[in-house]
């Protein structure tokens, strides 16, 4: 079966993050002159500063051929499909009398590498596709190798019994827990869930609101980005009715 084996890196610059098609992040260069310009992604490639010199710069809507093939390619990279098998897809969800995006977005869901990749048993779609071919993957007891295999609700997917199969996807859990415990140690250290864990905050929505509007300062210096990482040297202060509360929080 056909598959991407191009450049990745280069498409996720230009279609933005998709998690299933690859783990490498998007590096995107903003355009640092003065003018219209100004902040502005600079498109991928050796022209792509080229390229935004020629782009209107005061008409931010884009066409709708323009986002409606984004979309298309975005689903088609990050689901691993060729056009054909997309549009056989289409052509399946329109057949029924319910939403056509809802149902074909249910299609490519119980795709069974897509269902591997949800179960964080291999780290992008491409990786879930591989593990099936191998036989590692078995579906009601029974041993699959079909990527494309559309599973049904209270299937029971499951690892062959082989040391090797076994490894392979213990490795990926392993790794998935640590992204996992990584992020959730990096949450706890935001501006944002620190007001809300020391209860200076009655809700985490009220204070994302209020460091939103301005009224949150560290250090003197006001934040407006809710995923700050405070420090223990860092003093909070809260501008209220009753004046400036200021905090410090010790067990960062």
């Amino acid at each position: 079966m056909a598959r991407y084996i191009g450049p990745r890196l280069r498409i996720i610059r230009r279609l933005g993050k998709l998690r299933g098609f690859t783990r490498k992040k998007p590096f995107r260069r903003a355009f640092k002159g003065k003018g219209a310009l100004q902040g502005k992604v600079i498109p991928p490639g050796q022209h792509g500063l080229a390229k935004l010199f020629k782009s209107r710069p005061f008409d931010s809507s884009q066409g709708d051929y323009l986002v409606r093939l984004k979309v298309k390619q975005r689903l088609r990279y990050n689901y691993g499909l060729t056009e054909r098998q997309l549009v056989q897809y289409v052509k399946k969800a329109k057949k029924t009398k319910e939403s056509t995006g809802q149902v074909l977005l249910q299609f490519l869901e119980m795709r069974l590498d897509n269902i591997v990749f949800r179960l964080n048993m291999a780290p992008t779609i491409a990786a879930a596709r591989q593990l099936i071919s191998h036989g590692h993957i078995q579906v009601n007891q029974k041993r699959v190798n079909i990527a494309s295999y559309m599973c049904k609700p209270k299937d029971v997917i499951s690892v062959s019994m082989k040391p090797k199969s076994l490894k392979l996807v213990y490795r990926n859990l392993q790794e998935y827990t640590e992204q996992v415990r990584f992020h959730k140690n990096r949450l706890q250290k935001t501006l944002a869930f620190l007001l809300f864990q020391s209860k200076i905050m009655p809700t985490l929505t009220a204070a994302l609101k209020a460091i939103q509007q301005g009224t949150v300062f560290v250090n003197n210096r006001k934040v407006t980005m809710p995923n700050y990482i405070c420090t223990n040297k860092d003093v909070v202060s809260i501008s209220t009715e009753k004046g400036m509360r200021k905090v410090k929080f010790t067990e960062v």
